[in-house]
C-alpha cells in the first residue's frame, strides 16, 4: 500500500507525529508524549475496526515499523514453539546447583533463587492450557480500556506515554508487525498471543522498552489452570519469569483472576 493511501486511512485528530516511511504493514508514532494517553488510546480503539489502525501505548518509541508480515505469524505453530522452549528450559534447570557448569548458564544470585524454586509441576510438556470459559461482565475490549488505566496508574512516575498506531487485524500481531525493538522473540510471541486472544480474551495494550503489557478478559481462576497458564508464560523466556525472583507456585497463584499480564526481556 502506498504511503499516501496509508496516511489517508489514519484516524483524524492525531497529535503531531509521523508515519514511519516504508514500514510494513504500517506504523504511526506520536512525536512527543501525549496528554491523557488513556483517553486517546480509547478513542482510537473505538475506531480501529473502521480504520484498521490499532492503538498501543509506548513509554518511549520502541518500534521501527520494519517487523514481520502477518503471513509469517500464520506459519508459526505456537504449541510447537513452546514445546521446544520446554526442552531448553528443562535442560537449563538441570544445570542448577550443585552442577559444576552453573556459571555458564545462571548468574550466582539467580541460580541460588532458582535452585530453591520447585518449578512447574509437570514432568513432560503438557501442551497448551485449556481456554477459560468466558467470564460474565465486560468484553475483552472493555477490559483492555480498564487495563490501560491500571497500567498508566501503576507507572505514573515513569510511563509518560507516546501513542502509536499499527496497521493490523488483531492486537496479538502488534509485537511482530511493529518491529518492536527488544530481545523478545516477537514472531513466536505474537503467535502465542493469538492463542491467548482466543483462549483468554487477551489484548496487547502497551510497551515500556523491552516490556509488553497485555490485558486479559478471562484469566484462569482455578489453581491447576493457573499453573498450566503460568508454564506458558515461563516458556516465553521472559526475563522477569526466569530470574528466580518469583517462585513458580507463587507466580501461578498470582495469575488467578489477574487481568493485566506483563513480561520483559533483557
Amino acid at each position: 500500500m502506498s504511503l499516501d493511501r496509508l496516511i489517508d486511512g489514519l484516524p483524524g485528530g492525531l497529535p503531531p507525529g509521523r508515519l514511519v516511511p516504508g514500514s510494513a504493514p504500517g506504523l504511526w508514532l506520536s512525536d512527543e508524549p501525549v496528554v491523557a494517553p488513556g483517553r486517546l488510546w480509547a478513542r482510537y480503539q473505538a475506531q480501529q475496526e473502521e480504520t484498521g489502525w490499532l492503538p498501543v501505548l509506548m513509554a518511549w518509541p520502541c518500534a521501527n515499523g520494519f517487523g514481520h508480515r502477518a503471513a509469517e505469524i500464520d506459519a508459526v505453530d505456537a504449541e510447537a514453539s513452546l514445546r521446544e522452549s520446554w526442552g531448553t528450559y528443562q535442560e537449563a534447570r538441570s544445570l542448577l546447583p550443585p552442577h559444576p557448569a552453573i556459571d555458564e548458564v545462571w548468574p550466582d544470585d539467580a541460580a541460588a533463587l532458582l535452585a530453591a524454586d520447585p518449578g512447574p509441576p509437570f514432568t513432560a510438556f503438557p501442551g497448551l492450557a485449556a481456554a477459560s470459559p468466558p467470564h460474565p461482565g465486560p468484553s475483552p475490549d472493555a477490559v483492555a480500556r480498564a487495563a490501560v488505566g491500571q497500567m498508566l496508574h501503576y507507572f505514573t512516575t515513569r510511563f509518560i506515554a507516546h501513542i502509536a498506531l499499527v496497521r493490523a487485524e488483531r492486537t496479538a500481531d502488534i509485537p511482530a508487525l511493529a518491529g518492536w525493538e527488544t530481545e523478545a522473540p516477537a514472531l513466536e510471541l505474537s503467535a502465542l498471543l493469538r492463542t491467548w486472544e482466543d483462549r483468554f480474551g487477551a489484548r496487547v495494550i502497551g510497551f515500556e522498552g523491552s516490556s509488553v503489557f497485555v490485558s486479559v478478559a478471562s484469566p484462569p481462576l482455578a489453581s491447576a489452570h493457573a499453573g498450566h497458564v503460568a508454564l506458558e508464560h515461563v516458556l516465553t523466556g521472559a526475563s522477569n519469569l526466569n530470574d528466580g525472583t518469583f517462585p513458580f507456585p507463587d507466580y501461578a497463584e498470582a495469575l488467578r483472576g489477574e487481568r493485566l499480564w506483563s513480561f520483559w526481556w533483557d
